[in-house]
This record gives structure tokens, C-alpha cells and sequence, in this order.
């Protein structure tokens, strides 16, 4: 896969009122009959497509009116293409947060009659030959079809995220996600035993893979919280806390991560704790110590003294209270590398 997203943006907003309309269409044109406006209606027609090209596949943003559009049979003869597009429809713009409302499949290879489009969407696009025999099949059978199933909004969430990845232009950040999307196109098109399941694991490492990255690079930057993490990582506030449910919530993993930091710095410089705890944003030397303590069972000045003759210092929930002092020593080494 290329390591640079690559972007095409298409706007109304610079074309005189009266041509809008037709330019707007023509950019429709690409795969579909776009329906006419009585000429009343087409001066002022606004309408935005931001496209990226992830080189295996496309994502295209689209904030318009609501419009008809088909894909006659004269079509298929005449473009050939070969292709899916899961439409992501939105409740509201994609650059406000939407949310999605349901996942519409639609097969380039097929004809379909006359259908509006929704004023906010999100478009996925993917060559057939990306999703094996069997899936091919599955997904051309929801040809036409807006799909409100757990396993279609679960995918329409995952396009939703690498849209949120690509207009952060960081095409390497989506490689993860971007190898797994045809496999989760097939197990919630497809589903078979316990092949959602697998999917919905396999998205939630990638994310926790990014999610971690971004932490750590962002433990000294007063500005992380959730809300920055999520928008960092490309997810929703509600399934960035459902990612981090199991181990507590996300502030509590952000706080560990820079508790963790304390230490290595603690190990490695003559910096005062005052100074420690400020550069990870701790409002106070006395927060910092108290979280610190509630921690790891002692004081930031009673861990640099026992640092610095070689005593372990591991967090109470990983080496139990009354852990034997030799069963310490490896869980120390780690979390000070």
C-alpha cells in the first residue's frame, strides 16, 4: 500500500450560481445518472466531495442537497467498472461528527433504478477482486439494499474512522485498518460463525495499536484527553471508550502511561519531582506524588532513592503488596527500559 494518501477536492462554492448544478453533475457523472433539476431549481446548487485515494481503495466525503441518481444498464456496457461502494448515510456532517444511520451497498456491476442520496454520506469503494469468491457474492446480494444490522453499522463506523485517518493525511497511520477492511467487509456482509467476532478483535488492536502510538507521543502535551486521542486515532468518543473499557477508561490509561513515564525519568534524571510531575502534566507536585504513591505504594522521592540502589518499583496492581521482593525485579526492569 502507498504511504501517502492522495486527495482530489471538488467544491460548488467557486462556480458562478448558475453552472453549479451542471458542474456538480458532471462530477456525479463519473458513475451515475445524476437526475435534472427544473431550472428554477439548479442555480445555487451547492455541493462537496472530498476524495483520497488509498491506493487499494477509495473514500470519498460528500455534503450536498439530497438528489436522484441511477446507474442504468447502457452504463455497465459502457464504463465496465467493477467495483463496490458501501455508502456510509450520516445524520449530519462528516467534519461535525456524524454519526451513521445505516450502510448502503451498492454493486457498480449491476443496474440500479432511480434512488436519492442523503445531503451527508461517506462513500467506500473497493474492486471486486478484493473480497474472495463467497464474499463477492454475499455483498452483491445486498446490491440496492440499506442495511441497519449490528454487523453494518459496525462496518459503516469502521469507513467512517479511516475517513476521519485519511483527512489527517496520514497514510501510514491507516495501514492496519486498511489491510482489514475487506476482511471485515466479508464478516459483516457475510457473517459466518464467529467471523464478526474475529473482525470486530482484529479493528480493535489495530486501534488500540494507534491509540497507544498516539499516547505515548503525546504524554508531555497538556492537550491530551479523550477527546484529542479520538480525534487523533479517527473514532468516536463512544467507541474510544469502549476500546479502553476493559482496562479501566481512557483518562486512567492516559494517567498510567505518564505514571510509567515518571519512572524512567526519575531513573534517568536529576530533575526535581516538582519539575517531573509538571512536564506530564500534573497540576501540582502534590497531585503528582499522591497519584504516584496510589500507584506504585511509595513516594516519587522514595522511588528515586530506591532506583538508584537497584530496588524494583512496580505498580501495586502488578506485583501485588506483599509480592516476594525477587518477584519484582523483572516487571521493574521492563517498566523502566
Amino acid at each position: 500500500m502507498q504511504k501517502t494518501v492522495r486527495f482530489h477536492h471538488f467544491s460548488t462554492q467557486a462556480i458562478s450560481a448558475e453552472e453549479q448544478f451542471d458542474a456538480f453533475r458532471l462530477r456525479i457523472d463519473t458513475m451515475f445518472d445524476m437526475a435534472t433539476l427544473p431550472p428554477e431549481e439548479r442555480s445555487g446548487f451547492e455541493g462537496a466531495i472530498s476524495s483520497a485515494n488509498l491506493g487499494t481503495m477509495l473514500l470519498s466525503s460528500m455534503q450536498t442537497r439530497c438528489f436522484s441518481f441511477e446507474r442504468p444498464r447502457q452504463r455497465i456496457l459502457r464504463d465496465f467498472l467493477d467495483h463496490f461502494m458501501l455508502r456510509i448515510d450520516l445524520d449530519r456532517a462528516p467534519d461535525r461528527g456524524g454519526q451513521a444511520r445505516a450502510l448502503t451497498v451498492i454493486d457498480l456491476g449491476q443496474p440500479i433504478d432511480r434512488r436519492s442520496t442523503p445531503e451527508h454520506n461517506i462513500s467506500l469503494i473497493l474492486p471486486r477482486h478484493a473480497l474472495a469468491g463467497p464474499a463477492r457474492q454475499a455483498v452483491a446480494s445486498f446490491h440496492g439494499e440499506s442495511l441497519l444490522t449490528p454487523q453494518a453499522l459496525f462496518l459503516a463506523e469502521h469507513v467512517v474512522s479511516l475517513m476521519r485517518l485519511a483527512q489527517r493525511a496520514e497514510g501510514g497511520a491507516t495501514s492496519d485498518l486498511l489491510a482489514l477492511t475487506p476482511q471485515l467487509v466479508a464478516a459483516c456482509l457475510q457473517p459466518g460463525r464467529g467471523s464478526v467476532r474475529h473482525a470486530r478483535a482484529e479493528l480493535d488492536l489495530a486501534f488500540m495499536r494507534k491509540a497507544r502510538d498516539v499516547l505515548f507521543e503525546n504524554l508531555r502535551n497538556p492537550r491530551l484527553d479523550p477527546d484529542m486521542l479520538a480525534r487523533e486515532i479517527g473514532m468516536s468518543r463512544a467507541s474510544l471508550y469502549r476500546l479502553f473499557e476493559p482496562i479501566g477508561g481512557v483518562a486512567r490509561a492516559i494517567r498510567e502511561a505518564r505514571l510509567h513515564q515518571a519512572i524512567r525519568d526519575l531513573r534517568s534524571g536529576n530533575a526535581a519531582v516538582g519539575a517531573i510531575g509538571h512536564a506530564l502534566c500534573f497540576s501540582s507536585e502534590s497531585q503528582f506524588s499522591h497519584a504516584f504513591k496510589a500507584y506504585y505504594g511509595c513516594s516519587p522521592r522514595e522511588a528515586r532513592a530506591a532506583l538508584a540502589e537497584g530496588a524494583p518499583i512496580v505498580a501495586r496492581q502488578r506485583a501485588g503488596d506483599d509480592a516476594d521482593p525477587a518477584q519484582r525485579v523483572f516487571p521493574a526492569w521492563l517498566v523502566s527500559l
